[in-house]
């Protein structure tokens, strides 16, 4: 599990890292990979990579001289609008409710 998430932390800004990257990064089929991810996270693939994401995303949220647009990029998101569609859908406030709600 941790081969898995450090290889996800690696390619985090990449917005191309799919399901398929990460099974041929940790040379795993995908079947196995979905049993051992849902076994253990009770998450696929996908979820988890986003999980992972959204997790760094609130860490950088956090820092007041980045702009929500350079948070979504560097976690792998290649529209803003989409980021926080799904940082919203994810954590019910947006990006910006967030950062304002977080004590600097």
């Amino acid at each position: 599990m941790k081969e898995i998430q450090m290889i996800v932390e690696a390619h985090i800004d990449d917005h191309q890292f799919s399901v398929v990257k990460l099974c041929r990064e940790a040379g795993i089929s995908h079947p196995q990979l979905h049993r051992k991810l849902k076994a253990r996270t009770g998450l696929s693939a996908i979820q988890f990579i986003r999980a992972i994401r959204m997790k760094k995303a609130m860490q950088l949220l956090r820092r007041a001289d980045l702009q929500i647009t350079d948070v979504a990029y560097s976690i792998g998101f290649s529209d803003p609008d989409y980021f926080s569609k799904v940082f919203r859908k994810e954590f019910g406030c947006t990006p910006t409710q967030y950062r304002e709600n977080f004590n600097f």
